[in-house]
C-alpha cells in the first residue's frame, strides 16, 4: 500500500495578516465607543449662589456721642491730692509718697517713653513741624498699678500727642515700690527724625 502523504501547506498566504488587522480594528472601534458612551463630560462646578447684601438694622436714634476727653496739654500742672486708700488695680498712693523706688523701675519707664515715639510719629502725620519736650509724672502705687499720670511740662500743644502719651503710661503695671507709693519724672524729646 501506497502511503500518501497530505501536500505541504501553503507558505507565504495572508490570512494571518488579515486576521491581525480585524483583531486591532476591533478594539479600536471598541475603545472609541467606550470612550464616547462610557464617560460623561464632568460638568463644570456651579457657582456658589450670591448672598443677598446683609440687612442692617435701623436705629430709630442715634447712639449719644462718647464723652469728652480730659485735655492735660498746654494747661499748668494742677496739684492733685490723691488721699491714701485703695486705687483700682489694689494700689494705693498717699499725697505724699515715700516709697523705694523699686530695682528696674528706670528702664522700664525708659521702654514706655521709647513706645511713645508711636504716638509722636502719628501726630507728626496731621504736623510735620511738631516738636519739643514733654515732662510726664507718673505716681506709682504699691502694687506697681499706675495711681495718677499727668503732664508737667509741654512745649508741643498737641492734645492728641499728649493724651496718647498718658495712656501709654497709665496702662501700665510696673514693678511693686517698697514701702509706699514713688514718683517718677519722665522727660521725652520728639524731634522728627533725620
Amino acid at each position: 500500500m501506497a502511503s500518501t502523504t497530505p501536500p505541504p501547506p501553503k507558505s507565504g498566504g495572508s490570512g494571518p495578516f488579515i486576521i491581525a488587522a480585524l483583531v486591532m480594528l476591533l478594539l479600536m472601534g471598541g475603545l472609541i465607543i467606550w470612550k464616547l458612551t462610557g464617560r460623561e463630560e464632568p460638568k463644570p462646578p456651579e457657582p456658589p449662589p450670591v448672598a443677598s447684601a446683609p440687612i442692617t438694622p435701623q436705629l430709630e436714634e442715634p447712639p449719644p456721642p462718647p464723652p469728652p476727653l480730659e485735655e492735660d496739654a498746654g494747661k499748668a500742672p494742677e496739684k492733685q491730692v490723691v488721699k491714701k486708700g485703695t486705687v483700682s488695680g489694689g494700689s494705693t498712693c498717699s499725697a505724699t509718697c515715700s516709697g523705694e523706688e523699686p530695682a528696674g523701675l528706670r528702664g522700664i519707664l525708659a521702654g514706655r517713653a521709647a513706645q511713645a515715639r508711636g504716638c509722636y510719629d502719628r501726630a507728626l502725620r496731621n504736623n510735620n513741624t511738631l516738636q519739643g519736650r514733654m515732662t510726664v509724672n507718673v505716681k506709682i502705687g504699691t502694687g506697681g498699678q499706675v495711681c495718677q499720670a499727668n503732664v508737667g511740662k509741654n512745649e508741643l500743644g498737641d492734645p492728641g500727642l499728649t493724651s496718647c502719651v498718658l495712656q501709654m503710661f497709665r496702662s501700665g503695671t510696673f514693678p511693686q515700690p517698697k514701702g509706699g507709693c514713688v514718683d517718677a519724672q519722665i522727660p521725652l524729646n520728639f524731634q522728627p527724625k533725620q
